[in-house]
Formats: C-alpha cells, sequence, structure tokens
C-alpha cells in the first residue's frame, strides 16, 4: 500500500548574519506518541541535507529550500549553520551550541535545545512552509 506524500516542505532559513558556512538541515518524523519525555534521538530521520551557504548568498536575508516526497505526520526540523565547514556542530564544554542553530517552531533557546514537542509541527497535503531563525550564542565582553 503507498504511504500518502504531501506536496512538498519549504524551508525558510533565516539569520546567518551574512555568515557563509555549510547549513545542516535533518528532517525527522514522529513515529510514536508525542509527548514531553519523547527526545531526538527517539524520531526517524527521514531527510538529511547540506546546503552551502558561499559569500553570495551569505548577503541574501534568507535561504529557501524544498523537499519532496515526505509522509505526511508530525515533523520536527533541526538546523545548524555550520561556519568553519568541519561537520559537526561545534559546542561549548557546557554544551552550548557555538555555530547558529535553529528549529522548527522556532522555540526558545533559553534552556538549551529544545525537546520535539516544541518543535513538531503537522506536516500535511498541501502547502507546507516552515520558517526558521537561527539563533547564535552571543561571546560576553
Amino acid at each position: 500500500m503507498p504511504s500518502a506524500l504531501a506536496e512538498a516542505l519549504t524551508i525558510e532559513i533565516q539569520g546567518h548574519d551574512n555568515k557563509p558556512g555549510q547549513l545542516h538541515i535533518a528532517v525527522y518524523q514522529v513515529k510514536e506518541a508525542l509527548t514531553d519525555q519523547l527526545k531526538w534521538d527517539d524520531l526517524e530521520l527521514v531527510h538529511k541535507l547540506t546546503e552551502l551557504v558561499d559569500e553570495g548568498q551569505a548577503q541574501q536575508p534568507k535561504v529557501k529550500l524544498i523537499i519532496n516526497d515526505l509522509t505526511f505526520g508530525l515533523t520536527c526540523i533541526r538546523v545548524y549553520l555550520d561556519l568553519n565547514n568541519n561537520q559537526t556542530l561545534e559546542r561549548s564544554s557546557m554544551g552550548i551550541p557555538l555555530e547558529p542553530v535553529g528549529f522548527s517552531n522556532n522555540p526558545s533557546l533559553f534552556k538549551g535545545e529544545p525537546i520535539p514537542l516544541d518543535s513538531c509541527f503537522l506536516l500535511q497535503q498541501g502547502s507546507n512552509t516552515q520558517n526558521i531563525k537561527l539563533k547564535h550564542h552571543k561571546k560576553r565582553k
């Protein structure tokens, strides 16, 4: 039996602050009950891509990507901008991301990485757009 597929998921990412690097985008789907106990490792990774943000694109206010053929359902997105192109999200000794990060629904990062419950949205038939604002930990002066 074929699964129901969404027409497309459009992801608009802003907040790269004119910095070139590699955007790492991971799209997850929830396959069990969505509770506040659900962790990122409990989700199914359904799409992963890397998009180069070169000097020219870094001058644009946002990066727009379209992903096709995703299954309908509860979906979460995690994004980070790899500024040094080492394929790893740099973190401080306290676990705070040192590179810009973002999540679907743009939850607060005040208490650290949000739980999937705060980042999930319903991917459904028709137009699906997520606007993600990258946030970058500012060093204290």
